[in-house]
């Protein structure tokens, strides 16, 4: 959305608002109509938010009716429900040493969570039940007349429409979302390129923006550049301070024993161990040789 507001009926004012006063305004539309914002344009975007007003309201009317329909299912499901539940626990108790009956009457199946699975089992239920006049009979003999048991299953049917209702509730709530998006999406666009011709138009008299609730760019804000970046100080690769010789040290230290390396030093020393030990070998090898010709 365009303009800032605390609400969607800010942005609808705001915008009718606008499109009003660069129709109306002497000084306003004389500059914006060169750029093809004419009066019939104007009036044209002015029936574009006429209809996204109305489409707004139907979405509201529509969610609203939603909010009823599932209220008016929870209601009725509430009311039926432990009622429906005290049927069922004396008809396990009198039907239990017969699994065929109990399983007429969906009696073996744990309870449904859902809706839908909840009005399959109670309608199974008092459908079947009352066919089972020994059931009934034994039932009246627990204080559950027919009587009862006819007013809970109205009851289940009365939970059965409500869902109908619900259902329908929320189709009709998601088609009025979609047609309001719709025409949402259309008109941000149209007040996209109306507040860019505004701009463009009235560039040489900013204030008339404000006119048109247009918020005017501050003079500081027009001339902000974007920062340089700084550049890399690349001093710390040519120093030889601590950091780098530690940062050498641990290389080194983590080196395997088959990739450690020498130092200049540690080489120079062996090399002149190993050139002492020829000299004194040659030496030696004259000396036996003056000893054996004596």
């Amino acid at each position: 959305m365009i303009f800032k507001k605390s609400s969607l009926e800010d942005y609808f004012q705001n915008s009718r608002i606008a499109l009003i006063n660069a129709r109306d305004n002497k000084r306003i539309y004389p500059l914006i109509s060169t750029y093809n914002l004419t009066a019939e344009k104007l009036e044209s975007d002015l029936t574009v938010l006429d209809k996204l007003v109305a489409a707004d309201k139907e979405k509201t009317e529509a969610h609203g009716a939603q909010l009823l329909a599932r209220n008016n299912l929870v209601t009725l499901l509430e009311e039926a429900h432990p009622v429906y539940m005290e049927h069922a626990n004396f008809a396990k108790l009198i039907c239990r040493t017969n699994t065929a009956r109990l399983a007429h009457m969906m009696l073996l199946t744990p309870r449904e969570k859902n809706v839908n699975g909840w009005l399959r089992q109670t309608d199974t239920f008092y459908t079947n039940m009352f066919l089972d006049t020994e059931l009934i009979a034994s039932l009246e003999a627990s204080s559950i007349t027919a009587d009862k048991l006819n007013a809970n299953y109205e009851k289940v049917k009365g939970v059965s429409t409500a869902l109908v209702k619900y259902q329908e509730a929320i189709g009709e709530a998601q088609a009025a979302t979609a047609r309001r998006n719709k025409l949402m999406e259309e008109f941000d666009f149209i007040m996209t390129e109306f507040i860019f011709i505004c701009r463009m138009a009235l560039k040489k008299e900013p204030q008339l923006l404000e006119i048109l609730k247009i918020s005017v760019l501050s003079a500081g804000y027009v001339r902000q550049k974007t920062k340089e970046a700084k550049p890399v100080d690349t001093s710390i690769l040519k120093s030889k301070g601590p950091a780098i010789k530690k940062s050498v040290k641990k290389s080194i230290e983590a080196m395997s024993p088959a990739e450690e390396v020498e130092s200049p030093a540690a080489v120079g020393t062996a090399t002149q161990e190993e050139e002492n030990t020829e000299t004194v070998a040659q030496e030696t090898g004259q000396k036996v040789a003056e000893t054996e010709s004596v």
